[in-house]
């Protein structure tokens, strides 16, 4: 029997077609150009997150120390309470609000050189005390304003190094047993050839032995008390008509001021600019190595409260010439105290 033979064939083998150098350097370049790109942007999102967490380190201590202020500042008070006004017979012609208490903001220059802009001060149941425990409500005298100088007056004295110059935000706080504005001045008035007494300006009583710093590199606090909130769009919006200067002293008695006197704003706009370390340290280098105080903020500067919008662009302006690093923290605080009243007494 005849058998077929099958035939056998072999497998094609399927051959891998290889990558020419043309391509591998095409690949290449591609694959370069992609890392590049990628670096970049990784290095450019490391920049950005290094620089906002230093951004937000440097400010951390100015933005705790407005917290403080805003807190404080929405407690204080007068007391007011309504006393005879008496003619020259002895005679009660009207009722007018009185207080022992006082409200005060104005130019930070009036307590002394090297303090720029504005400060406040006022009385408020902080319950501090060098003696007396468990009172929360005793009444302290409490003051805010910017300083330049050296951090000799505060280091301890087993640190050993040289004075730092630096702007600094005081904050003035006596002990409630040492508020000033309780004693008695009517001899120091008579015997004063001006009439005013040491304890009419009791903010000023011990000023460099009750103030310690709340925070460094603040350069400048404006206050601008204000008798109310404006609408959006409003021109003149920044204007204050109780406060038109920033000034505002509730024992005014200027004919101007008749409507107010006695009684504590019910609101005060607070803006707070501070620098960072970096721009600190570089001021400091300049000139005769930081005894003098750099103008950062003209003296001209916060004088009106119509130009307070200009003031602040021109600031910005101004700082960012300079390539220094700057926060502007602003807010508005209600006295939650004040029961304000453009009424005459009668």
């Amino acid at each position: 029997m005849r058998m077929k033979h099958s035939k056998k064939t072999e497998p094609k083998q399927n051959v891998a077609s290889a990558f020419t150098l043309a391509e591998l350097l095409v690949s290449m370049t591609v694959l370069s150009i992609l890392l590049l790109m990628l670096t970049q942007l990784l290095t450019q999102v490391q920049r950005t997150w290094t620089y906002s967490e230093a951004r937000i380190s440097q400010f951390r201590e100015a933005r705790v120390a407005f917290d403080i202020i805003t807190k404080n500042l929405s407690q204080a008070t007068l007391h007011t309470y309504l006393d005879y006004e008496r003619d020259k017979n002895n005679q009660v012609t009207k009722y007018k609000r009185q207080s022992e208490l006082h409200f005060k903001t104005m130019q930070a220059s009036e307590l002394g050189p090297n303090k720029p802009v504005h400060a406040i001060f006022f009385q408020a149941p902080l319950g501090t005390s060098d003696i007396y425990q468990n009172l929360g409500n005793l009444f302290n005298a409490r003051g805010y304003y910017v300083e330049y100088g050296s951090d000799v007056r505060f280091k301890p004295p087993f640190i050993q190094a040289d004075p730092k110059y630096r702007f600094r935000l005081m904050e003035y706080l006596p002990p409630a047993e040492k508020n000033q504005i309780y004693v008695d001045g009517d001899k120091e008035r008579l015997a004063s050839p001006n009439g005013v007494a040491v304890y009419d300006e009791w903010y000023k009583y011990e000023l460099p032995t009750y103030s310690h710093p709340l925070a460094e590199n603040v350069i400048g606090l404006i206050a601008s008390p204000r008798e109310a909130l404006t609408n959006p769009g409003q021109q003149n919006q920044t204007y204050s008509s109780i406060a038109p200067n920033y000034a505002y002293d509730s024992n005014e008695q200027n004919a101007n001021f008749a409507l107010y006197v006695q009684q504590v704003p019910p609101l005060i706009k607070v803006t707070m600019v501070a620098i960072d370390e970096t721009s600190a340290v570089r001021l400091e280098d300049q000139g005769d190595g930081g005894a003098s105080m750099p103008t950062l903020i003209p003296g001209s500067f916060f004088k009106s409260t119509q130009q307070y919008e200009n003031d602040i662009a021109k600031l910005k302006t101004e700082l960012n010439s300079r390539k220094i690093n700057f926060k502007i923290f602003s807010t508005t605080v209600a006295i939650r105290s004040s029961k304000w009243s453009t009424e005459a007494t009668r």
